[in-house]
This record gives structure tokens, sequence and C-alpha cells, in this order.
């Protein structure tokens, strides 16, 4: 309880009260706080006359808030301890206790005898319930459930024009227009501070209804009909029909403030809609030009999602970028998806963001083959997935566990573990991908979403050890003859740093051994610009101009390797093969020489050696040469067809005649 000048303030539980109690007593000087929790009948007898303020909650959502604020782990409440049978209760059986605690039964009065025991004889100190042994003495009645005595208890019964009751849904309007109405001076301060606020004692739980069994939900219809008639309330259903759910035994315990995959309720799949009515939104997609599917280039990013199709509306990428990034596209379909997320965010309790947003098309006939995700921000959010276009032959499996969803249902996946999709079916099926990052604490998108970087580190670069890791387990799958994989994962440290130098050169050699000889040139030139002094990226890209017929800039960019890297007998070979085909033989064959006085043992460059000497008719040494390079590899064929051609040819210029003159 807190009164000013102008008005008293009393603070009705798991009402926003303590956001409320803290910025009345920063904005309006003099004001005075008497107690926490304290009813309206201790309101100080100078103050009596003064206006009442005070705000109430939905019935079902103030007991769900109740209970999980009080199970956390260093709250110590009587009244849960006692109608939670010392912390046993399930939810149901807790709230049905606590409804009831003023009725006949003998449960509850030995609840009640229970509490009278227990608590205190006044309110001074008081830091927790609010409640003293005569108020549950006179707490007994079969008429009216606990919030709706509490209510009245703190806010009293009777109507009057003194007393002003917002609604806790709605905190920030009908506070500040309660405000207005008292002509409290002050107004415009506490805008000020209530705006950049947030909400203290913010319980952690999904959407009230999650929690309540149809037997539970009309309990509390009954108990408490005259305050949500009076307050215009109504239970909201944001769960498939049928459906409650127990509270996960460690909410709050472990890392990202007890987050868990599926909100702790599954294992692979977590079903929040049965029947939405996607018929509007799939109507506006199936408008999409084709072209516009192939702008993301996703599909070339990640190996596994080559035979689909991506949309991307709402963009973030863990380094990449330092919150969500709302594309252009997203404002073309804004109104059409606008439901879809606000059901999702209403599900989640509103306590996050969109971290990412798409539309994925899985081709027809095509596969997303089984994979897990990673990256911070994929492994910390719920994923969800709203079908929008697909059939029967549409195949989801996630944890080993295949399901068939169908169109307008929302399905939570366990992205964390194993899982794979199949189209088996000769059309293209179309999903809306939904990830919502939980955000409990009131912190802003970018602290959320860096939250697991190193304090000082640079949001818009993965550290040095997340970067070697991805190329490392890039290289090594290269190496092992996984091409389409090892690009994929080179792509992914180039997608979150485009200079990545070893990346884009590695990723050039991968285009070099596979032929693709264009692509190799732009990746082996962007690590250059970045590290022009790269040997082996000069070297690279020789051989990629070579192959490209551009002999004159290969030999240039071998003879910047050479002068970096004088003793690569490798790099002189190449540069020899350049001058034969440019028919500077005199210089391919001091190129071959020099890269034999480094490494001897090389058969192919005594090949290449033997075939220039060949070529400049000089056959003694080019058998000299031929024959070395079969010694070293007796089952080199085209060696072997070489030697046989300067010996004939040999033979021919020892028996011709010699003219004299």
């Amino acid at each position: 309880m807190i009164v000013t000048e102008r008005f008293v303030f009393i603070h009705l539980h798991k009402t926003g009260g303590r956001t409320l109690n803290d910025i009345i007593t920063r904005c309006i000087p003099h004001s005075r706080v008497i107690g926490y929790h304290y009813p309206r009948s201790e309101i100080p007898a100078e103050s009596a006359d003064l206006p009442v303020v005070g705000l109430v909650r939905n019935p079902w959502d103030w007991y769900v808030s109740w209970y999980a604020f009080n199970r956390r782990p260093k709250i110590s409440n009587q009244l849960f301890n006692v109608v939670s049978d010392s912390g046993q209760g399930t939810f149901k059986s807790t709230i049905s206790n606590l409804i009831n605690l003023g009725s006949d039964s003998s449960a509850s009065k030995q609840y009640r005898d229970d509490l009278i025991r227990l608590l205190p004889d006044s309110l001074d100190g008081n830091r927790a319930a609010g409640l003293t042994k005569a108020s549950i003495r006179d707490f007994s009645t079969d008429e009216t459930g606990y919030y709706s005595w509490l209510t009245g208890r703190m806010l009293g019964n009777a109507p009057d024009e003194q007393t002003f009751i917002g609604h806790f849904e709605n905190l920030h309007d009908d506070f500040l227009a309660i405000m207005l109405k008292l002509s409290v001076k002050e107004t415009e301060a506490l805008r000020t501070e209530l705006d950049k606020r947030e909400r203290k004692n913010v319980s952690r739980h999904s959407h009230y209804s999650h929690y309540y069994d149809d037997e539970l939900q009309d309990l509390v219809a009954r108990k408490e009909q005259r305050l949500i008639e009076k307050y215009a309330y109504e239970f909201e259903s944001i769960k498939p029909p049928g459906v409650a759910y127990e509270f996960p035994a460690d909410l709050y315990t472990g890392a990202n403030q007890g987050f868990r995959k599926l909100l702790g309720r599954e294992s692979n799949y977590l079903q929040l809609h049965c029947d939405f009515d996607v018929e509007v939104l799939r109507n506006k997609i199936e408008q999409i030009p084709a072209a516009k599917w192939l702008e993301s280039g996703r599909e070339k990013l990640f190996a596994v999602h080559k035979d689909t199709q991506s949309l991307l509306l709402v963009l973030f990428e863990d380094f990449k970028h330092k919150k969500p990034d709302y594309l252009e596209f997203y404002g073309e379909l804004q109104n059409e998806l606008r439901p879809l997320v606000d059901y999702v965010a209403r599900y989640y309790q509103n306590n996050g963001f969109i971290v990412r947003l798409l539309l994925a098309k899985l081709l027809a006939g095509g596969k997303i083959p089984h994979h897990t995700d990673a990256g911070y921000s994929l492994l910390n959010c719920h994923r969800v997935h709203i079908p929008i276009i697909t059939n029967d032959q549409v195949a989801f499996v996630v944890g080993g566990e295949e399901i068939n969803m169908q169109v307008g249902e929302f399905w939570e996946i366990n992205n964390g573990v194993d899982h794979a999709v199949e189209n088996r079916s000769d059309e293209d099926r179309i999903h809306i991908i939904i990830d919502w990052m939980p955000n409990y604490a009131g912190k802003s998108e970018e602290e959320v979403l860096t939250s697991d970087q190193p304090e000082g580190a640079d949001s818009g670069r993965p550290p040095l050890e997340t970067t070697n890791a991805m190329i490392a387990q890039a290289y090594h799958v290269h190496q092992s003859g996984q091409a389409a994989r090892a690009e994929s994962l080179y792509r992914q440290v180039l997608h979150i740093d485009a200079g990545h130098v070893i990346a884009n050169n590695l990723l050039g050699l991968l285009f070099l051994q596979t032929k693709r000889f264009d692509e190799a040139v732009i990746y082996i030139e962007k690590a250059l610009a970045e590290k022009p002094d790269d040997a082996q990226g000069h070297s690279n890209l020789g051989l990629a101009l070579k192959d490209l017929s551009r002999p004159e800039e290969a030999a240039r960019h071998f003879h910047v390797s050479l002068k970096l890297e004088p003793n690569n007998p490798k790099v002189y070979n190449n540069l020899g093969s350049i001058y034969m085909g440019l028919r500077r033989v005199d210089d391919a064959i001091k190129c071959f020489q020099q890269s034999l006085a480094i490494q001897p043992a090389s058969a192919e460059v005594h090949h290449n050696l033997g075939s220039a000497l060949i070529y400049l008719r000089r056959y003694s040494e080019a058998v000299a040469s031929l024959e070395q390079c079969l010694a070293l590899k007796p089952d080199f064929a085209e060696g072997r067809i070489k030697l046989e051609q300067a010996l004939q040819r040999l033979g021919n210029q020892q028996s011709a005649p010699r003219s004299h003159v």
C-alpha cells in the first residue's frame, strides 16, 4: 500500500504491483509506503477519504501466475505450502484447494486451521501473503473462490465512486487513464517511467489455458463468476482441445532460465493447435512467382536443404546479426501472417519474440536427410512448423518418431535431436516456420541473442574457436570425399564471415577439384583480397585460370607464388606446363629442371621434362629423363609411351645419313 496526496495504491497480489510501487515512489514526491500487500482496511485514518487505485487480473490467469510464482525455490509462502500439501500437490489439486479454501468441507476447514496456526497475528513487517490469523477466521463461504475473496479484502466489495480499478492485461493504459482522471500532476513522469520498465516478480509459464482441464476451468468459472462478469473476463483457450499440461518439475533450474524444448512436455513433438484456418495465407502464397523462391540461396548454403526452396521473412543468424531483421517481403504477407504469429506469441505467454520466420518448400520427391540443428539461437528457441500446403505422403521424423502434419496444425519440433523429412508425393510441400525466442527476463533482443558470447566479444563475428572448429569439421569432411557437405560447411562459415581467408581458399580449392573453375576463381580471389601474400592461394588461382584457358594470367599468379615461396616444386611444374602451352619450351624446361632440383623423385615432372625435350628434338636427354620417370613409377603408361617415342626418334636420328660440306 502506498499513500500519496491524490490517491492510495493497493497492491493486489500478482497484478504488476511491484512495478507500480517502484514507479509511484520514484515519481510522486511525499508518497508513503504503508505496508506490503496491505488491504483497504489498513488505510490510515487521515487518508481514508482518498480514492483507492488497484488492478485486477483474469482469474484463470491469476491462479496460474500465483502457482508458478510460489513454486520458485526461494519463495516461502505459508498459504502455498498449506494448500499444496507441502509442495507435493499438482497444479489442479493445489488450485482446487485454494479456490475452495473458504468452503465448509472438512479438508478446507483443516487447511484454514493449519493457516491460523501458522500465520501472524498482524501485518507488521509482512513481506509475504498479506494474511493474518483473523483474516482466515473470517473466511468462510461456499459461494466465492479465494481470488474473489482476496480481491474484496484488498480493494473492497461495495461499489463506490472512490474506487478505480484497472485491468492487469492493459496495465499501462488503464493505470495512466486513472492517473489522468484523478488529475495526478506527475502523470507524464509516470508514463515515461512505465514505458521503460519491465514488470517485476514475473512468473514463468506458458499460456494459462494450457494447465486447465474442463473440470478445473469450470470450477474457476463458478466460484469467481461475479468477478468474471464484473470485469468482463473470459477463458481464452490457446491449445488443442481436451489437452491439459502439468508444470515441468525443473522449470526454474538449468541454463537459459530453465528453457526447455517443447516446454518440457514432450520429447519430439508438441502440438499447439489442430485446425487453424490458413486458407487466406495459402491463396497469397500460391501467387508468389517461382523466381522469388530461389532468391535466398538457402538450398546452396545447407547441403541438407538441397531439395528445398525458401522465402526468408524474418532473418537472424548467430554472429552475423545483432537482432532479427524483418525483410521486405514480410511486409507483403504481414496481414495474413499476423493471426498465426499472435497465436504462437499467446501460446508462449508473450514472453519472447520472433527470431526467425520463413516459408519452406520441400520439392516433390525431395528429402531433408537426418540431421540435428546447431547454433545458439536454433537450440534455444521454440521451432514451430505450420503446414500450409501438404499431403498424406509427407513424413516428418523427429527422434525416430514419424508423423504426418496436416494443414492448419501448429507443431513445435525438437530440432535439437535427429530429424528428417521426406516428401513422397508429386507435389511441393510448403510450411511456415516460426522460431520463437523466450525472453523471461525482459532483456533487449540483442542481449538475449548474444548471451552465449564472451564478455567484450564482437557480436558481428563469431569467436575464433568457433570458426576454427567449423573449418576443421569442413576440412575433415572435404578430405573424406564428401564434397557437397564440405561445400555447405564452408559456405556456412562464409555466411557469417564473408572475408574468412581459409574458408574462401578451401572452398575455391574444392571447386577446383570438382572442375567448377569459374567459382574457384571467385572464392580464391576473395581470399587473396584479404591476404595477398598467400603463396598457396596464388598457386590455386593459377591452376583455375589455366583450366579456364587463361594462361597468361595463370603464369602471373604462379610467378607471384614462387616469389613468395621459391622452393615449391609443384608450382615450378605447373608454370612449366603453362609455358609448354604457350610454346615457350625453353622456359618450360628450366621450370621442370628447377622443380626436380628441389624434388628429384617426381615421376610426373620427369615425364613433363622428357616431353619438352622431345619437342626440341633433344632425344638423348629425353630418354634419360623418361627412363628416370619409369624407374620411379614403372606402371606410368604415358611415360612408357613417351619413352618409346623418344627411343624411336633417337634411333631415327642416329641412323639418318649425315651431310658433308
